[in-house]
């Protein structure tokens, strides 16, 4: 079965409206500990909402949507659904055991603090006989009202009245779904978040832009690097722009030539008679650097019309 197939007969197993449970889920009390996973009781109209928006994640997508391969460098097109092999991804695999049976953990406790403090996302899993599909998003503590400032209120027979009950919001996101040995991902980045990848990629980043400051020197590297790591879409750039064919070949000299034909503003400073790129974090500047060296400028040996690519896709 393919990714294709997966999704087609997930979209049927839907429409015959399995059965729902919800957990949400913790980090560890300890470094080595397992997640600390809750059953959320539900009434009818609870049980109804979770229902439709698992159900909508996949049914509310195009018919033949743009699938891709999950790749942790690629930044995927918008209504793209990246998926992988269930079996790659040992973090998810292991959760969709884990959360096979929801019913025996402990119930959701609204007071418990320290559990809330540490709330990491809710999964819902959908049976129906010996098919199950399991659906993740982020969640967190800040989505319990009363962390907000301000005061609930509620309209009552033409009044309002403050709300002094544990509320919680929920929103119609999904993150990414697994159903027949596959993953698919819709929200990237809440993804990573929930099984811990983010912080690889934070940490793949650094020793990437440490890479390229040894071949390009940047004057205030430290600067370059912490926003790299701090933003997932420059992190997967980064990291992309080590495996291009050029890149063990780059140095300041092939690049001075492209900043002055395309008139780029990136500053460039002379330390001990070596030029180094000078990183500026505003918004409408921080992108030059990797831009400069990714592929994003080129030129048309046939038409010699320069321009700039805006944006980047693969398929698979």
């Amino acid at each position: 079965m393919t990714a294709h197939d997966a999704l087609h007969a997930l979209r049927d197993f839907l429409r015959a409206n399995p059965q729902i449970e919800v957990a949400t889920v913790a980090r560890p009390t300890t470094r080595d500990g397992l997640h600390d996973a809750r059953y959320l009781p539900l009434e009818a109209s609870a049980q109804a909402f979770f229902r439709t928006i698992t159900a909508d994640a996949v049914i509310g997508q195009p018919q033949a949507p743009q699938l891709q391969r999950l790749d942790p460098t690629y930044k995927p097109e918008r209504d793209t659904i990246e998926w992988a092999p269930l079996a790659e991804v040992e973090a998810v695999r292991v959760a969709c055991e884990r959360y096979a049976n929801l019913s025996p953990l402990g119930p959701f406790v609204p007071g418990d603090e320290a559990y809330k403090k540490r709330l990491l996302f809710w999964v819902a899993a959908r049976a129906s006989g010996t098919e199950r599909a399991y659906f993740f998003r982020a969640f967190s503590a800040a989505s319990e009202l009363k962390r907000k400032k301000g005061a609930a209120l509620v309209s009552r027979d033409g009044s309002f009245h403050r709300v002094e009950e544990q509320i919680f919001l929920f929103d119609e996101n999904i993150d990414c779904f697994v159903f027949q040995d596959y993953l698919f991902v819709l929200r990237k980045n809440e993804y990573r978040r929930i099984f811990d990848q983010l912080e690889q990629v934070r940490q793949e980043a650094r020793r990437a832009a440490e890479r390229l400051h040894a071949r390009i020197p940047i004057a205030n590297f430290d600067e370059f690097a912490d926003a790299c790591a701090a933003q997932p879409g420059m992190a997967d750039k980064l990291i992309a722009i080590q495996g291009r064919d050029y890149f063990e070949g780059l140095t300041y000299e092939i690049l001075q030539p492209v900043i002055d034909e395309f008139q780029l503003d990136i500053p460039v400073e002379k330390r001990g008679g070596v030029s180094h790129l000078v990183f500026r974090s505003e918004a409408a500047h921080r992108w030059r650097i990797l831009r400069l060296v990714d592929d994003d400028y080129l030129k048309s040996s046939m038409t010699n019309h320069k321009y700039e690519v805006n944006s980047k896709t693969t398929t698979g």
